[in-house]
Order: structure tokens, then C-alpha cells, then sequence
């Protein structure tokens, strides 16, 4: 029977051979498409990839029209197969995705075509999108909603699109709805007021507020609400609201309805895990006591606080956690505060990353922590970012922990550095004080003295001079009433030692009252910031200036001290201040306060003149409201105090007036006077006391001022009261305006007043 096996191979391949082809399916005669109009035969064979002389089966015939659907090119496409001599015919039925013809706004008054146009993400010639027009419509709608038009519809015509291409939004605006007053219920513990701080929710004001009522909006204030009385140890507190219009339905008055409930009072405080510290150590830490009101803003500062003092020993994953659980007594918490330890760590390694042109050193010197000894400290890596980003050598800045080894962490310091080596700044500015004055100005902020250019390509791109840390401003300003040339160079560490040292230089002019004065001097001065020990936060500084005061075109009449001064005066003077600055802003503060004391001698290095000026002063800054989008009002307090002993010059003495001292009196208007031209002479004691109260009104940069301005210079108390506006545009930089009316509540007979003050500066 061997002879047969060749047979029987034969005969199964043949066998397998008809089970594939059966397998494979038919072969492909021919292939046609029906349907297309703008979509070209040749991408639609392409993308099904089904062609005559293959095999195709059901699968492969379901894959193809899944990838034609998948073009977006198609509303729907299906497949069918028609026997053949020799295969089957593969007939692909399409309904191509239209182009869009044109799109319409219909039934709209209110809203103008542009405005809800720019809502809808399509445009002619775009195929259709059922998610896009749908998106269209749902923000056309919501537009709607913001404005005040709660039962607003908007449809499209879904056949004239699927049809044509046409696409046509329908709108119903139905009636507008203003939130004419906003009501609150049930309130017994706190005022109309605060609650309306609470709330994002606005009445309708002129033309300033539209009033629109938001559901959502009105949703999420309830909720905002609840969580306040919650906050403040309501914690049964709940909020809901209902609305009541008028008979046309258009005026809508929203209240609030509040079930306060059991205010808790803190029946005791447990602190578990803690070893390092004492127990009596965090509980003076702590706000919460008990007896007191359960607040979650003081069991939040609570932990923060705590967290902090372990942070600054070495704790840097400390976790801290507070609780509050119901007493069995009615109104009574327990509050627990839970920490957990965690590691104590030392500083290893100080990795520097991203200085690529700054010198380490630059960089390394505003970190006090040294390994090996020191411990880790988050609070100290905290100042070295605040110090690195106030240099403004860098853009950004951040010091963090890394490692794995037992007791240790290297610090990490990651820099981002400013873009610009340097700027070159021209520009004007325009103020009540000074008039029109111009700018220009080249400030290199991270100058290295040291730094020679290899060419003049080097000098002319800002890379030489540069990665020292030291600043140089060359300053031009003309100007209708003052104008200067000045020079100033500041190393902030002389001989690599925490001493900065100071050089400028000046020459200026300006008319003043009954004469013009021009100064041609310089300073040299050497400073230390306190980093350390018992005068930690202090800077102190000691300067040497030398100066020519020319006093020249003096009126005819003018007062006998100016007078005596005429022509060129000689002027040396040695001055010593201190200064401590808690703020969180140089610019801008919000919290804290800053407090400096200076005394100047002149006469030290020789001179025309002896005598000697000390001054103090102090501001103080809280932020005492946050409205809903954490924009700060803040209340600011200033007093300033000068005393001149011996006989100074008229140009050396005190002046008040105009923005900076007292608003509402012109710029030096606040006497003394003296001869028939009645000419300011400045006096040898100056008090300013003064308080603002700045606010919100418009985004970031439009904020309002109340302030009152108190003073004198020797003898007479004056007082301003008035409001203003401070507004900051960016156009080529940052530029500031600020605008003052004020209206003075006590002066004497012979002040100058000047009711609107104002400031417009900017560098192009």
C-alpha cells in the first residue's frame, strides 16, 4: 500500500487548497462606488483597500467601510455583492458629509450676529460636524444664559444641513431676567454684608452689572455659603435659595434661605504623635482654643504653623492632619491634630541647575543652609526662592529636597534665568508733581564688572558684562520741569563678602519755588542684610555723599534764605539707616509692614553746612478681604517723622505737598513761607501720617483707592481726604496710572491746594 501515499498527499493538498480558497472568501470581479460627488474615486479606493483579483470576505468588506467612516467624509456608507462569472462585483453604497455652505444667525435682538458668530468654531467650506454644531448651539445658549435670557432656546435645521450644507441657528430669546435685589433669610450671626462678600452672584447696577441670573452660578453660591457657616463652626449649616418675579417677569429677586443651626464650641484639643516638641510648644502656635468657636480658617493656620516649625528643624515630610469629632456633649468638637514626624534630616550636597551663564556663586550665596551640619530647613529654602526671584535675575526659582540616604537630602536649586542680559528703555511719563518727564534708560540687572567683551559683537548683544550679579543703570531723563543724567552701580556681595556696596552719580535740574536748582554729586554707600541672630529681617547702611548745589535765577523778591544760598554751595554728608521689611511685595505689598530709621550728618567730610536730619517711618499693610476671585483689598497705614537739628540749607530742609505726602495740596504747597513772593522754604520738622484702603474693581490691573493724608512741616496740621484709581496696562511693558482727587479738610491760609494729582509713566 505504499505506492498509494503519493495519491493521498495529493489529494489533500488539493482538499486544503479549496477549504482556503472557501475560507478567503470569493474573488474579486470588479469594485464600484455609489454615491460620490465631491469625494474623488481614487481616495475612496485607497482608503477601502478592496481592489479586483483579491479575495474578500464579510470581515474584510466590514473593515473597509469602517475606515471609509472613519475619514468624517461619509454620513453612512454600506457594502453588498453581486455574483459574478469568476467572483462577486463589491458594490460600496456612500452618503457623502456635505460642505458647509453657509452659516446663519436667525431671531436674534439682543445679541448681535457678530458676537454669537464668534461662538460657533466652524466656517464655509468646513464638512459637516454634528459635535461642532452642536458645540455652536450649546454656546450660543449659554451666552444667552450670561446675559440674563434664562428660557432661551436655539435649535438648527437639521435637514437643510444634512440636505445642503446650510447651516441656520433658530433662536428663541424669550424674556431677560435681571436679578433686581439679592435677599438673605434666617441670618442671625452674620450681617447682609458679609454674606454678600460670599456670594459671585450680582444685582443688576446701571450699565456696570447686567444682573443676569446664572443657575449654576447660583448653585455654586449656595454651596460657597454653606461652606462659609460650615467654616465659621456651623457645621448642621444649610443654604438654599428661591426666586420671586415681578409681574412681567423680568425683574427676579434672589433669596438665599439659611438654617444656621448649633454654632460648635471646642470642647478640647488633642495633639497625637508629636515627640520632637513639647506639647505647650504647638499649642502656642495654635488659634483654636478651647471654649472658643470651631473655625476651619484657624484650624488651618493651626496645622500650617505647626507644619512650618518642624519644616525649619529638619521634619521636611512632616504631615500634619486635624479632625473634629462630635462631643456626646450637645454644641461641643473634639479637635485632634495628628502628626506625623516622619525623618529629621541634614543638608548633604547643594546642587546648583539652570544658571548656565550666572555664576554659581550668584546663585549659592542666597541659601543659608550648609551641609554637613545644618538641618534641612523648608522655610530658608522658601526665602532663598523669594530672594531669587526678587533679584530679577531670574525668571523663576526653586529650592527642593532630593536623595535617598538615611538622615540626609541634598538641596536642589533650579533657576530659570531671565531671557535679557539687559534692557534699553525709552519712554515718558507725565506727573502733577514733576510735569512731562522723559526717559531713557540702560539697565543691566546681572552686570559682572569683570566680564570683558572679546569683540564688539559681544558688547552690542548683552553677552559679556554679564552672570555677576551686579546691576548698572544709566539713566537719561529730559524733562519740562526736572531733568537728570544718572549713573548707579550695586554689587550686592563686595569682595564675595554679605555686603553690597553702592555707586552713583548725578547731575540734575529743576525750578523751584522762586529760583532753579541744579545738583552735580555722587553716593558711595556699604550695606548688610541680616540673615542671622538677634537682628534677623534688618538691613542696615552706611553712605557718604558729596554734592554741588547750585541755587541761580532767583526772583526779585524772593525769601531772605534763598537768597543767602545763591550760586554754588558745597555739601558733604555721612548718613547711617536701617531698615526691616516684612512685606510680601516690594511693589505691590498686601501684608506686612516695613519700618526703617535713618540719621545723615552733614558737615562730616567738610563742607558749606553742619547739621544733622533723622527720620523714621512705618507702613503696615493687611489684606483685610478677599472677593471670589482672591482679588485682595488691603489697608495700608503709614506714619513718617523728621527732625533737622542745626541749620540746614533751603534745599536740605523738609517739604509736603502732592502725591507722596499729603494729596490735595499741590506738589511742596504745605509751608512754611516766608518774604513778599511768599516763597515755600521748607521747614526742620516734618510728621506724615496717612492711611489707604485699596479695592478691586475690574480684573487685575483697575484697582480703586480711598485714602486720608494728615501732616505738617514745623507748625499746622493739615488733612486731605479723597479717592482714587490705580491702573496698570501693558503696552510695551508694564504701565502704571494713578489718579487722585483730593480735597483738603484741614490747611492753613497760605497752602497751595491742588484737588486732582496724577501719574502716567511708562518705557516703550
Amino acid at each position: 500500500m505504499w505506492f498509494l501515499w503519493p495519491f493521498l498527499v495529493v489529494v489533500g493538498l488539493a482538499g486544503a487548497h479549496a477549504a482556503a480558497q472557501e475560507t478567503e472568501g470569493p474573488v474579486v470581479t470588479r469594485v464600484e462606488f455609489v454615491g460620490l460627488d465631491r469625494v474623488r474615486l481614487s481616495y475612496a479606493q485607497g482608503v477601502a483597500q478592496v481592489n479586483p483579483g483579491e479575495r474578500a470576505d464579510e470581515e474584510a468588506l466590514d473593515g473597509a467601510v469602517a475606515r471609509l467612516l472613519r475619514t468624517g467624509r461619509f454620513w453612512a456608507v454600506t457594502h453588498r455583492t453581486v455574483a459574478e462569472p469568476g467572483g462577486v462585483a463589491v458594490f460600496f453604497e456612500v452618503r457623502e458629509r456635505p460642505a458647509i455652505e453657509a452659516v446663519r444667525i436667525e431671531g436674534n435682538e439682543k445679541i448681535r450676529d457678530g458676537t454669537l458668530r464668534g461662538l460657533v468654531d466652524i466656517k464655509e467650506g468646513d464638512l459637516v460636524d454634528r459635535f461642532a454644531v452642536q458645540q455652536g448651539r450649546d454656546a450660543i445658549a449659554a451666552r444667552y444664559r450670561q446675559r440674563g435670557f434664562n428660557d432661551a432656546k436655539v435649535t438648527y435645521d437639521e435637514e437643510a444641513l444634512r440636505e445642503t450644507g446650510l447651516l441656520v441657528y433658530r433662536i428663541e430669546e424669550g424674556v431677560r431676567v435681571r436679578i433686581n435685589k439679592i435677599l438673605f433669610e434666617g441670618n442671625e450671626s452674620f450681617t447682609r454684608s458679609q454674606l454678600k462678600r460670599q456670594v459671585e452672584t450680582k444685582p443688576a447696577f446701571w450699565f456696570i452689572r447686567r444682573g443676569a441670573f446664572d443657575k449654576d452660578k447660583v448653585d455654586s453660591d449656595a454651596v460657597r455659603l454653606q461652606k462659609y457657616y460650615r467654616g465659621e463652626g456651623f457645621l448642621d449649616a444649610r443654604v438654599s435659595y428661591r426666586t420671586e418675579l415681578d409681574e412681567r417677569g423680568e425683574k427676579l429677586v434672589l433669596v438665599f434661605t439659611i438654617t444656621e443651626g448649633t454654632r460648635y464650641v471646642i470642647e478640647d484639643i488633642r495633639i497625637e504623635g508629636r515627640t520632637a516638641f513639647s506639647e505647650e510648644e504647638l499649642r502656642a502656635l495654635m488659634r483654636s482654643k478651647p471654649d472658643q468657636f470651631v473655625r476651619r480658617l484657624d484650624l488651618g493656620a493651626d496645622v500650617a504653623a505647626i507644619r512650618a516649625l518642624y519644616g525649619e528643624y529638619g521634619y521636611i515630610y512632616v504631615v500634619v492632619r486635624d479632625s473634629v469629632i462630635f462631643s456626646d456633649e450637645p454644641g461641643l468638637v473634639h479637635v485632634t491634630i495628628e502628626v506625623e514626624e516622619g525623618e529629621q534630616y541634614r543638608v548633604g550636597r547643594v546642587v546648583l541647575r539652570g544658571n548656565t551663564r550666572t555664576k554659581d556663586k550668584v546663585v549659592r550665596r542666597e541659601l543659608d543652609m550648609y551641609p554637613p551640619d545644618d538641618l534641612w530647613n523648608l522655610k530658608a529654602a522658601q526665602d532663598a526662592e523669594n530672594r531669587l526671584r526678587d533679584s530679577r535675575l531670574f525668571d523663576s526659582a526653586r529650592v527642593y529636597p532630593v536623595g535617598d540616604q538615611p538622615g540626609v537630602r541634598d538641596v536642589i536649586i533650579d533657576v530659570k534665568e531671565a531671557e535679557k542680559a539687559g534692557d534699553f528703555l525709552f519712554g515718558a511719563g507725565i506727573t502733577s508733581n514733576s510735569g512731562v518727564i522723559g526717559s531713557l534708560v540702560l539697565d543691566l540687572r546681572n552686570f559682572d564688572l569683570l566680564d570683558v567683551p572679546r569683540d564688539l559683537d559681544e558688547l552690542v548683544s548683552f553677552r559679556s558684562f554679564f552672570g555677576g550679579g551686579q546691576r548698572l543703570r544709566l539713566e537719561l531723563q529730559p524733562g519740562t520741569e526736572l531733568s537728570q543724567v544718572r549713573v548707579d552701580f550695586n554689587e550686592p556681595y563686595f569682595l564675595d563678602r554679605p555686603i553690597s556696596l553702592s555707586v552713583g552719580g548725578w547731575l540734575w535740574e529743576r525750578g523751584r519755588d522762586g529760583y532753579d536748582e541744579q545738583r552735580t554729586g555722587g553716593t558711595v554707600g556699604f550695606g548688610k542684610r541680616f540673615i542671622r541672630g538677634p537682628l534677623v529681617g534688618w538691613y542696615g547702611k552706611v553712605s557718604l555723599r558729596s554734592e554741588v548745589v547750585t541755587v541761580d535765577d532767583p526772583e526779585l523778591f524772593v525769601a531772605r534764605d534763598i537768597r543767602d544760598v545763591e550760586g554754588d554751595n558745597f555739601i558733604t554728608t555721612a548718613e547711617i539707616s536701617v531698615v526691616r521689611d516684612r512685606t510680601d511685595n516690594r511693589l505691590v505689598p498686601t501684608k506686612g509692614d516695613r519700618l526703617h530709621f535713618s540719621y545723615e550728618q552733614a558737615g562730616v567730610l567738610g563742607g558749606d553746612f553742619t547739621f544733622a536730619k533723622l527720620m523714621a517711618g512705618y507702613t503696615w499693610h493687611k489684606t483685610v478681604a478677599r472677593d471670589l476671585l482672591d482679588r485682595p483689598s488691603v489697608l495700608s497705614l503709614r506714619a513718617d517723622v523728621g527732625q533737622i537739628v542745626g541749620d540746614a540749607p533751603v534745599f536740605e530742609r523738609f517739604y509736603a505737598g502732592g502725591m507722596g505726602t499729603i494729596r490735595g495740596f499741590a506738589h511742596r504747597g504745605v509751608g512754611p513761607y516766608e518774604g513778599i513772593d511768599e516763597n515755600n522754604i521748607g521747614g526742620d520738622f516734618l510728621l506724615l501720617l496717612g492711611a489707604n484702603y485699596t479695592f478691586p474693581l475690574v480684573g487685575e490691573a483697575f484697582r480703586g483707592v480711598l485714602f486720608v493724608d494728615t501732616g505738617m512741616v514745623d507748625s499746622g496740621f493739615r488733612a486731605s481726604v479723597g479717592a482714587g484709581i490705580r491702573l496698570t496696562l501693558n503696552i510695551f511693558g508694564p504701565v502704571p496710572l494713578e489718579f487722585n482727587l483730593g480735597f483738603p479738610v484741614l490747611k492753613e491760609s497760605d497752602d497751595e491746594t491742588q484737588a486732582f494729582s496724577f501719574s502716567i509713566g511708562t518705557t516703550f
